[in-house]
């Protein structure tokens, strides 16, 4: 079973819209992987935003973000 993350469909998509048919391998897999890394951001600033969320709630305290 493929787990439901489909950021990685969307990555391909882009790699092809993005990039021209003249690029070579390696400029798409920069481009690929720069996009994974902004995936990978994403997420991280999201689980931080959602564990500083659940400390407010649970503490009682304020915390900025």
């Amino acid at each position: 079973m493929r787990a439901l993350i489909y950021s990685d469909d969307v990555i391909e998509a882009m790699v092809e819209a993005m990039c021209s048919a003249k690029a070579s391998q390696y400029d798409k897999n920069i481009y690929r992987e720069a996009l994974r890394g902004l995936v990978r951001l994403g997420q991280a600033e999201q689980l931080l935003n959602m564990q500083l969320d659940f400390n407010s709630l649970t503490l009682g305290q304020v915390i900025q973000h």
